[in-house]
Formats: structure tokens, C-alpha cells, sequence
């Protein structure tokens, strides 16, 4: 504190907390920084000492000051939107804030998720999504003198939810085309169909119309039922629909079958269906098949719950007010909807926001001296406690997800993220901390990972598919044995490559695990004293396994057919280095180095100048961004190929 006792801007360390020291305010409404008012000093303190993205705009022209989380979402317009009116940082978007700065003024506290701007950050005009918080900063005298932004870019998880409903849309497409294709197979044999159909964890089922004398649809026959419809309906087979689901017509279940049989369109509908066996939601996909229908349900009851339990949640969060505290410090975090703390440097004695002891029920004796940890879930407490000891030693950001219980008894996930501030000196003089509700999107990645885990099984069964379609086409054909093996190979690459993909969530895909699953799947292990496999552990990004993959099978393929393990003394070497810069960026150089081959390669056909060739020389500098050398003599073959490596590049990283 000065000596008015007003408090003064804490010392931060980070870029914006230089650059706001270092700026001419005396060019700006705002005047020189000493005679900033304590309030605004005051919100200037807890926006740089937050790990979110904050921004404050103050006084009339909404001078905007903002921390470093939010210098990062700026792109080009930084630095020299710090101290600029918004309106003239922003007016591509002042259409859209302006009618919120006015409610704000008049004393309201909003909060939008998911909110689409049009930005010109990068210097183009580009669609960004964030959740936003605008509060009211009151001045020493209770005047609205600004707005608060708390905000946090969710373009990716929008981009990301749109891609995944595209790809369901594509899944239910790609199903009624199966359905479909499969209706005249099912002419040719039931059994078969029946057979494909036990093996669906979806209810499956084939209808006959019944009609009366005059050709009218009065009701419909089963007569097929795969295993998990049995499970639900039992043995059903020849019975009536009408007789053993009554409830079909008030469903609109009956007039629908009937539409289909007469316009020969699928129909597809999402339905809450109640039956003497159970209770629930359902997807439903219906196809002509003859003089009849067959159905595809999945049931969704847990999906559509999840749905309404993401609307609850949101009424809750916008009928949440954020109360005012005793001191200055709870006062300015009431107006953040997040759970807010401030403790002394030793970490045991803290001041929490009304949000935080409203949460968890505690009061605020019950939070001293380590109570808090008792709001934690017992399995994520250990860890927990053991980040804030290290962070608090090591004087640096701490960063957790733990679990923590509401007053009702209800664990939900939290981001928690607690920074120091520090003197002139150094030391650090007390922590802020905030900890902000990722239940959702939690849940969001497990269902994530989940569908990505079905979505590559799936994959991997089209692979045999098209196997066996190929084999059939060959068989008519006629085709070369060569054709058929190198193909049938190259298809085994790819689905090796599925199964690798399929277990990435929980087991990452290193180079040593792609290059020793291709050797053995080829035989090595009956030539491992002559073959050499070395380099640092190196994690895959998924983007690069696949081209990465075909291209150490074909050098694989070769070397056991035509190369060095061909030959008596034969030798294969296959080492990897990674080098790296100082911003983490650098390069990954792989190299298969074959020696002791009996005569050129050249003799040996198209193999070694084909597609593996092709592939390395051309399709990996195009896919991968790399630089590839293939030299080839005639005892002796060298392929190199040097990949990006880093977060930038975006293709993989050291572990």
C-alpha cells in the first residue's frame, strides 16, 4: 500500500506486467499511472496475477489493459491494442459488444458460452468462439467506472464438436446405405442376414406388412430378430406388432413404417418410448425391404440425459449472482463466476469468495490450515496437496484437475490454477488462486475418446472388407499372385496401423513400437542377431503414423524379400537421433541402412522403384513435410528421412 493506503499495483512477473509499466498512460483518458484510483490498481493486481485470459476496460473510451493469457488471443493486434480504446482494437466486433458494454454500464453481470466473433487478429478476417464474462469494476465511491472480461477461446472444442457431428451424420448415412445394400442379400439368405445382425449391439429387426382385402397396411409381422432385440422382446418371431406393441401407434411408430413402405424413403427419428420391458430414448433408422421394413435403434436415453443435465446446469450458473464480501479483495472476486482464493505465502491461511464457500458448503474456518483439502475427492487429494507443496516451493504456477464435492454431496471436475505474486525483490508475498468447473468438457473427452475408439475398430473391420472384396474381384479377375500378395500386405500395414490408432488414448505410439511391430510382422524375429534397432523414445502424433507406417513396411517388405535379410550375412541398422533448438523445435533423422545385398537391386523387378519408393520419395515430403534421401548401390542401401519435430510443426514429439 502508498501511503493514502490505497493498495498498488503488485509487482507480476510476465510480459504484460512489464509492458504496463513500462507504458505512457499520460497518453491515454487514463493519465499517469500514480494517479490511478486504488480500484483500478486494485483489478489490475488480481488480472495479472490470474493465469486466465482477463482484460480491463476502464473509463468511458474503455481503455483496455489485459494480462498475458489474454496478450495470447490477441494475435497481431498485440501489443499495440494495450492502452487503445476497444473499440478501436476491436471494431469488427463492436456490433456485437456494444449493446453488452451498455447492460454492463447499467450495472449487469453477463455470461455467454460459446459466442461466435468475427476477429482480425491474424491479419484476415477469421470465425473465433469464446465463453465470456462481462462485470462492472466500480470505482472507490461505487460508480461503474469499467468492465471486467473474463474469457476463454473454445474455437478448437466448437470446431472439434462440429467435426464430430459431422462424422455421426456420416455414420447414420453410411449405416442406412448398409441397411440398403444388405435388404437384397437378405432375399438371397436369412440366415446370413440374421447372422450380420447378431453381431450388431444395435436392435435389429425385419417387419412384414399385413394388409387387408382391399391392400390396406392393418399391421406388421416380425420376422427377424437379432440378438440384443431378443434380449429386450424375446422371442417374437411371427408375431403381430399391433398385438405385442400397441403403444407403435400413439409413437407414430406404425404411420411411419407405413410411409416408408409406400415412398420406398428411409426415415430416421429420435424417440422417448415406454413398453411394459423398458423405458427410454431411442434412434431409429427405417428402410423398405420388400413388402415390409427393416429397423435399426440404438438406444440414447444416457446421451439425451447428458443433454439435460448440460441445460440445468446452464439455468443454474445464469440465475448464480456473485456477492459482495467484507474486504476489497472478496468484493472483486464476487463479481467472477469462478471459485476464488487468495492465501498468505505460506499457502495455510485463505480468503475465499462467496462462490467458493457457497460450492462446497464449507465455511471459513472450516477452510484454514489445509480444510480446504477436505472439499477435494479422497482419490485426487494426495496428488493434489503434493502439486501445491512442489508449486509453492519452486515459487512457479500450479496447475491441477482435481474432483471436488458441492455441498449436495456431488463430485464435479475443476480446472485449479493458483499463481504467486511477488515483491520488488522476488519474494513471494501471497498466492491468488481460481478454479474453474470442466465437468462437461471432461465428459465431453470421455465420450471423445470413446467414439474415436469405435470409430477406428470400425476401420479396421472396413479394412477386411475390402480385403475381401479385392479377393472376390481377383478371383473373377484374375489377376497376378503378385498383385494379390503385395495388396493383401499393404492392407495388413494399414489395419496393424488401425490397431496401434485404436489403443493411442491409452498407449501412445512411439517410432520403436511402429518399426518393431512392422519387422515382426514380416518374420524378423528369426533374424534378430542381424538386425540393429536403436534411437531415443519418440512419440507419434496420429497425423504422421499412418504414411510413417506404410513407408517403414515397404522398406521392410523389401529387405526380407530382396535386401539384406535375404543374404547370409546380411545386416539391417535402423537408428533414429532427434535434434533440438532452444524454442523446441529441430528435426528427427531416421535411417535404414541395409548392407551385405548379393547384387543390385535394379535386377530384382518394380518393387524397389515402385510404390515404396514412390511413397518415401514423394508422398512422405508432401504428407509429412520431410526430406528424404534413397541411395542404393550394390551391396549396399541407405534411406533417409528427416522429419519436423516440435509442437509447431505438428507432427510428433521427444517423450
Amino acid at each position: 500500500m502508498d501511503r493514502s493506503g490505497s493498495p498498488t499495483v503488485q509487482p507480476v512477473r510476465g510480459e504484460m506486467a512489464g509492458r504496463i509499466r513500462a507504458y505512457d498512460w499520460t497518453s491515454t483518458t487514463l493519465g499517469a499511472a500514480e494517479t490511478w484510483p486504488p480500484s483500478l490498481k486494485a483489478t489490475i493486481s488480481l488480472l495479472l496475477g490470474c493465469g486466465f485470459p482477463m482484460i480491463a476496460l476502464w473509463g468511458p473510451n474503455l481503455i483496455q489493459v489485459y494480462n498475458d493469457g489474454y496478450r495470447d488471443l490477441m494475435g497481431l493486434k498485440h501489443p499495440a491494442g494495450l492502452g487503445q480504446p476497444t473499440r478501436a482494437c476491436w471494431p469488427e466486433v463492436w456490433h456485437i459488444n456494444a449493446p453488452i458494454y451498455e447492460r454492463v454500464w447499467a450495472g449487469e453481470t453477463l455470461t455467454f458460452e460459446d459466442a461466435l466473433y468475427p476477429l482480425t487478429r491474424s491479419g484476415r478476417l477469421e470465425d473465433a468462439w469464446f465463453t465470456l464474462t462481462y462485470s462492472p469494476l466500480r470505482d472507490d465511491s461505487g460508480a461503474i467506472a469499467g468492465i471486467l472480461v473474463i474469457l476463454v477461446e473454445t474455437t478448437s472444442r466448437v470446431l472439434a464438436d462440429r467435426a464430430l457431428r459431422e462424422s455421426e451424420a456420416r455414420f447414420r448415412a453410411e449405416l442406412e446405405r448398409q441397411v440398403q445394400e444388405r435388404t437384397a442379400e437378405l432375399q438371397a439368405s436369412r440366415d446370413l442376414l440374421k447372422a450380420t445382425m447378431d453381431s450388431s449391439m444395435d436392435m435389429i429387426q425385419v417387419f412384414k406388412a399385413v394388409r387387408d382385402a382391399s391392400g390396406e397396411i392393418v399391421d406388421f409381422q416380425w420376422l427377424l430378430n437379432n440378438h440384443t432385440s431378443a434380449s429386450r422382446y424375446g422371442e417374437v418371431s411371427g408375431q403381430s406388432l399391433l398385438e405385442r406393441n400397441p403403444g407403435v401407434v400413439q409413437e407414430g411408430i406404425f404411420d411411419t413404417f407405413k410411409r416408408v413402405i409406400e415412398t420406398g424413403q428411409p426415415a430416421t427419428a429420435e424417440r422417448r418410448y415406454v413398453h411394459e420391458q423398458f423405458d427410454g430414448w431411442f434412434f431409429q433408422c427405417a428402410v423398405k425391404l420388400g413388402d415390409g421394413v427393416a429397423t435399426t435403434t440404438k438406444e440414447i436415453s444416457a446421451w439425451k440425459a447428458a443433454q439435460e443435465e448440460v441445460l440445468r446446469l446452464r439455468d443454474e450458473i445464469a440465475q448464480a449472482a456473485l456477492r459482495e464480501s467484507e474486504d476489497r479483495f472478496r468484493t472483486l472476486a464476487s463479481l467472477i463466476p469462478v471459485l476464488l482464493w487468495r492465501s498468505d505465502e505460506s499457502g495455510q491461511q485463505n480468503a475465499l469468495n462467496e462462490a467458493w464457500l457457497a460450492y462446497t458448503g464449507q465455511t471459513l474456518p472450516q477452510s484454514q490450515d489445509g480444510g480446504w483439502l477436505e472439499a477435494i475427492h479422497p482419490d485426487d487429494r494426495d496428488a493434489s496437496q503434493e502439486a501445491f507443496r512442489v508449486g509453492r516451493e519452486q515459487q512457479r504456477l500450479i496447475e491441477v484437475q482435481p474432483r471436488i464435492r458441492r455441498h449436495d454431496g456431488e463430485y464435479r471436475w475443476f480446472l485449479v490454477r493458483q499463481a504467486p505474486i511477488v515483491d520488488a525483490e522476488g519474494h513471494v508475498t501471497q498466492w491468488i488462486g481460481a478454479a474453474m468447473d470442466i465437468h462437461e468438457l471432461h465428459d465431453l473427452q470421455e465420450r471423445q475418446a470413446v467414439l474415436v475408439a469405435e470409430l477406428q475398430h470400425r476401420t479396421r473391420n472396413l479394412l477386411g472388407v475390402v480385403r475381401s472384396i479385392a479377393h472376390q474381384t481377383m478371383v473373377q479377375t484374375g489377376p497376378t499372385e503378385r498383385f494379390r500378395e503385395q495388396f493383401n500386405d499393404r492392407l495388413a500395414a494399414l489395419s496393424r496401423v488401425q490397431g496401434l490408432l485404436s489403443r493411442s488414448e491409452q498407449e501412445p505410439i512411439t517410432l520403436r513400437t511402429l518399426i518393431r511391430t512392422e519387422l515382426e510382422a514380416l518374420g524378423a524375429g528369426d533374424f534378430a542377431d542381424r538386425i540393429h534397432v536403436a534411437g531415443p523414445p519418440v512419440r507419434l502424433r496420429k497425423a504422421s503414423v499412418q504414411t510413417l507406417a506404410l513407408a517403414m513396411h515397404e522398406l521392410a517388405t523389401n529387405a526380407r524379400k530382396y535386401g539384406a535379410l535375404t543374404t547370409e550375412h546380411g545386416r539391417l541398422s535402423v537408428t533414429w537421433r532427434a535434434d533440438r533448438n532452444e524454442q523446441g523445435d529441430g528435426n528427427l533423422l531416421i535411417e535404414w541402412i541395409e548392407e551385405g545385398i548379393s547384387r543390385p537391386r535394379e535386377t530384382y523387378g518394380p518393387t524397389r522403384r515402385g510404390y515404396g519408393r514412390e511413397l518415401i520419395e514423394r508422398a512422405m515430403p508432401y504428407a509429412l513435410n520431410a526430406k528424404t534421401r534413397y541411395e542404393l548401390g550394390e551391396t549396399r542401401l541407405l534411406c533417409a528421412i528427416e522429419l519436423p519435430l516440435g509442437e509447431r510443426s505438428g507432427e510428433m514429439s521427444t517423450a
